[in-house]
């Protein structure tokens, strides 16, 4: 805000009216001093026309020009009433506060400076702009204009859900080793718009450098807020959508067709409209990976904000979820003998953990649904003893879910793994409990 002198305004506005205005105006008040705002996207004073750092007669006479002759130069700092149109009644606004009616500029509340809303674990350490890998990492953005694009550097075979006015379009793929800017959206009517970037690859497919958004015609807005309600998803996977696009359980994991956004995790999030982070790896357990792997299984690495990089870890105040649901230990039993003590040990561990991050979140520790068998009947029985612990213990909001096994009739992605149809039908059981849990 500045501070402007009423007599040198009142002077030099009463002059030009004089002059140019006498059939327009009538000037026979004092005008007060006056609180204008700085227009955050250009920096500019609100009124200031000509960019003199003052709001005079001069900038009115300019903006009598600029409407006649049908200007199409976008200027925010002359949208006085805070519309997102320069018309006749910006006129008329700057008319008002020249004469002395009003006292401040623009006449209503100033935007907020533009940006963008990141949701998901984004290390900020590179001022080039936030690095991110987990899968359903999210960046929107608000703008004005007719196109935008987006500028990315990838250090794997990384795709992208590109959501436009809440429309899903067509993902754009980032290859490994490629740095470059991707169009998004061209053609749109010239007007107000929402971008929604999604990683739809998971962690170990490698990370991705933000570099920054370009808008055609327009520039961003401020961010679209973040939502109230914040869920916390820990898995493997299943929680990444692996193969979820896939035609046939025959096909072999594919980054194209592995969709987070479309596994149930994010469908939950939609659906309730909650802000989701996916914190998945596929192959990953509790003690054990696919195979009987041992090397850094899930406990090790949800810390982290990028999880081949062990020296940044997630500030956990940051992004507080009422939320958390847990689903692992299909890995730890679906191929290997499994030490049941062992894991309910790690299991109960990994719980404590998230509950002395998050004291007050519900958490959910989820079976299914690729488990069949003894394996089902065992897993249920370990992890359903964890949670009556905690319940014993006193810890009421610890909670168990089962999905339903999986059935062909509804489609399998690539390597056996659940299908977008069986995701949804996942959701809509997660979504359901929520709802009568929490309100939601």
């Amino acid at each position: 805000m500045i501070r402007n002198k009423k007599a040198k305004r009142i002077t030099a506005f009463a002059v030009v009216l004089a002059i140019l205005f006498t059939a327009m105006l009538s000037v026979t008040s004092v005008a007060t001093a006056a609180d204008i705002a700085v227009e955050p996207i250009s920096g500019v004073l609100y009124g200031d026309y000509n960019k003199d750092n003052n709001v005079d007669a001069i900038d009115f006479a300019l903006l009598k020009k600029h409407l006649l002759d049908q200007v199409q130069e976008p200027m925010a700092y002359m949208d006085l009433n805070v519309d997102s149109k320069i018309d006749v009644l910006d006129f008329a606004v700057l008319k008002k506060f020249l004469l002395g009616t009003i006292n401040t500029l623009p006449e209503g509340s100033v935007p907020a400076a533009p940006g963008v809303l990141y949701i998901g674990r984004f290390d900020t350490s590179d001022p080039a702009g936030p690095k991110f890998a987990w899968g359903t990492s999210t960046i929107k953005a608000n703008f004005t204009g007719t196109g935008i694009s987006v500028k990315l550097k990838s250090s794997g075979d990384n795709y992208f859900n590109v959501i436009i006015d809440g429309v899903v379009k067509t993902p754009i793929n980032t290859p490994a080793g490629s740095s470059a800017t991707y169009t998004l959206a061209s053609g749109l009517t010239n007007g107000t718009h929402t971008v929604e970037l999604v990683k739809r690859t998971e962690a170990h497919v490698g990370e991705v450098q933000f570099l920054g958004f370009t808008v055609t015609g327009g520039s961003l807005l401020a961010p679209p807020p973040a939502s109230s309600k914040r869920i916390e998803f820990i898995g493997d996977s299943i929680t990444c959508g692996y193969g979820n696009e896939g035609t046939s359980q025959y096909q072999s994991f594919t980054t194209k067709n592995e969709n987070a956004y479309m596994a149930y995790g994010a469908i939950t999030g939609r659906t309730l409209g909650a802000d989701v982070i996916t914190v998945s790896w596929s192959g990953k357990g509790v003690v054990q990976n696919y195979g009987g792997n041992k090397d850094e299984p899930m406990p090790v690495i949800y810390p982290r904000i990028l999880p081949y990089d062990k020296s940044k870890i997630w500030d956990y105040t940051k992004w507080v979820p009422q939320v958390v649901v847990i689903n692992l230990g299909t890995n730890d039993i679906s191929t290997v003998a499994l030490d049941g003590t062992l894991f309910k040990s790690e299991y109960l561990k990994l719980v404590d953990k998230v509950r002395s991050q998050y004291p007050d979140a519900h958490i959910y520790c989820a079976v299914g649904p690729m488990l069949s068998g003894e394996q089902l009947s065992n897993m249920k029985k370990y992890v359903g003893e964890v949670v009556s612990n905690k319940n014993s213990s006193g810890d009421k909001n610890v909670h168990f879910i089962e999905f339903p096994q999986q059935d062909q009739a509804n489609g399998l992605g690539e390597d056996w793994h659940p299908s977008v149809k069986t995701h949804q039908l996942m959701a809509d059981k997660l979504s359901k409990q929520l709802k009568a849990d929490l309100g939601w």
